[in-house]
């Protein structure tokens, strides 16, 4: 199967938001950062992965982070070497990340996140609701990757 990366657009609002929102993950504020997500898409341009980062100064939050279960490792490995492109693009120099699955601080281990306490997280994502909701798990994890 074929899949193709793109910068999301104002016009893919309504198909990113149903895509997230299916796999039971929060669309609240996609629309005014649309133009940092990124989206694969499959032969039928139908989007089959997602991840945004919510910028904040030089610092980001990936979030929505939604993958079809027809994908492989290193299409998801694809899919987080973009985002992080398009955040040093931005000049997003850290970015962070919430998760309460080990097999994935495994993973993300090996794209060059490191666990970090909770006392490294800078003060101001912790002003990101999404950040907020997403401590708030059984067994959190934060993860930082500086560029």
């Amino acid at each position: 199967m074929f899949y193709q990366l793109k910068i999301a657009e104002e016009k893919d609002l309504g198909r990113l938001t149903d895509f997230v929102e299916k796999a039971g993950v929060s669309s609240d504020g996609v629309s005014e950062i649309i133009d940092y997500f990124v989206l694969m898409e499959n032969g039928e341009n139908e989007i089959v992965a997602t991840i945004g980062v919510q910028p904040l100064n030089e610092n980001g939050l990936l979030r929505s982070l939604v993958v079809s279960d027809k994908l492989k490792q290193a299409h998801i490995l694809t899919l987080f070497q973009s985002i992080q492109t398009l955040a040093e693009k931005k000049g997003i120099n850290h970015l962070f990340l919430v998760t309460n699955k080990e097999a994935s601080v495994q993973f993300l281990s090996l794209m060059g996140f490191e666990e970090i306490d909770f006392k490294a997280i800078p003060k101001d994502l912790l002003t990101l609701e999404h950040m907020n909701g997403s401590l708030k798990e059984e067994n959190a994890k934060i993860m930082r990757r500086t560029a």
